[in-house]
């Protein structure tokens, strides 16, 4: 007896314990990282982590941020020298919310880029908010991500409701009376499918139909389901929201059972994964909405082409700019700062204005940028052009 009321009264003082040194201030993981950032500042280091599926998506985001880091060290942008670290997320959520972990384990890294989806980006800013790591997203387009005014999430990428009544704006004007929608069943597929069928609502468009898809679905699911489509739908169009390769898959899949109407989507489209298996019969009409405009003759998007041309001797895409884009813009409120503190950079993002190769950004108190101009094109001889107002 008297043994167990020793471990009884040992197990009690241990618990109380944690109980007290958890509630300590000093065990505040934004506090200890503001505290570490600082002296690495003042050694002549900052440390920014970038994150995405390196291992599945075959974007140029990498190159991107070296180009970026270039010149930022090389022109002496900052007191300081920029060290990039490169963090694989799996592009799946637990693997994601795994690797931010990883990232938020080292405290001296102020600050996060990434990541590529947004299921990845929603679940990771949780963390990051946690441990004081400022989020900067690149390409995410959810936007809840901003809406829970997370005062250390930020977002150069627009948001899934602008795309959707752009979309909707493209499908006016091209003349679509009657659409079908057709969805990745995830964060951003679901999203960005309510917001185009309330867009397309209040442009006196018609919803005839709408069905979702998932990771698992089959060739024979999509089979099945596109001629369900075929014998009991009228439609002009068909927009589809997903991933690569499935976008493709059921581009095939559609014209191998005959339905050969034009398809809209968003980002995802302009990817050259997509463009480069097309067939010329697609010419005129595959379309898509992007935040990347290659045509653009703004001068720090033709200095950024021409020096990721010379670099890498092929052509930058949307994830090379906007990670390019995000760390121009984290230098410039690092530079404004005089810090890399978390909440300093975040209070001068919210009040900042930045010109940078993507245009310009002025981001709003929830973090979203704002006033942004999306490209609407129209895909032809094996790439994606833009379509002249």
């Amino acid at each position: 007896m008297k043994i167990k009321n020793r471990i009884f009264f040992a197990m009690t003082v241990f618990f109380c314990a944690a109980i007290f040194f958890s509630s300590c201030d000093s065990d505040d993981p934004s506090k200890n990282r503001s505290s570490a950032i600082k002296k690495l500042y003042n050694s002549g280091k900052v440390k920014i982590a970038i994150a995405n599926s390196f291992d599945q998506n075959l974007s140029k985001m990498w190159e991107g941020a070296v180009l970026a880091q270039e010149k930022i060290n090389g022109e002496h942008m900052l007191p300081v020298q920029l060290e990039l670290i490169k963090f694989n997320d799996g592009g799946d959520t637990i693997k994601g919310m795994s690797t931010a972990y990883k990232i938020t384990s080292d405290p001296e890294i102020c600050a996060v880029v990434g990541h590529g989806y947004s299921d990845v980006s929603l679940s990771c800013s949780l963390i990051y908010q946690y441990y004081g790591l400022l989020m900067f997203n690149f390409i995410s387009t959810a936007h809840t991500l901003t809406d829970r005014n997370n005062p250390i999430i930020f977002s150069n990428m627009p948001r899934d409701v602008d795309f959707a009544d752009e979309i909707s704006l493209l499908c006016e004007k091209n003349g679509y009376k009657s659409v079908l929608i057709y969805y990745l069943e995830n964060i951003s597929g679901t999203s960005i499918s309510n917001f185009f069928e309330i867009s397309c609502s209040k442009r006196g468009i018609s919803v005839v139909n709408r069905d979702s898809y998932d990771i698992t679905t089959s060739q024979q699911e999509f089979e099945r389901t596109i001629r369900r489509w075929k014998n009991n739908f009228m439609f002009d169009a068909i927009f589809l929201a997903g991933r690569m390769p499935s976008i493709q898959q059921i581009i095939v899949t559609l014209r191998d059972n005959g339905i050969n109407c034009p398809i809209v989507g968003s980002d995802p489209f302009d990817d050259p994964l997509l463009t480069q298996n097309l067939s010329e019969k697609e010419n005129g009409r595959i379309f898509a909405v992007s935040n990347f405009d290659i045509e653009s003759q703004h001068p720090r998007f033709k200095e950024f082409c021409e020096a990721f041309k010379a670099k890498y001797d092929y052509e930058p895409d949307q994830e090379a700019l906007q990670v390019y884009d995000a760390l121009m813009v984290l230098a410039g409120a690092m530079q404004k700062a005089e810090s890399a503190n978390p909440e300093e950079l975040a209070d001068c993002l919210r009040h900042g204005f930045w010109n940078e190769a993507a245009g310009s950004y002025f981001f709003a108190k929830n973090g979203s940028v704002q006033h942004r101009k999306l490209t609407a094109k129209v895909f032809k001889d094996g790439k994606f052009v833009k379509i002249e107002d």
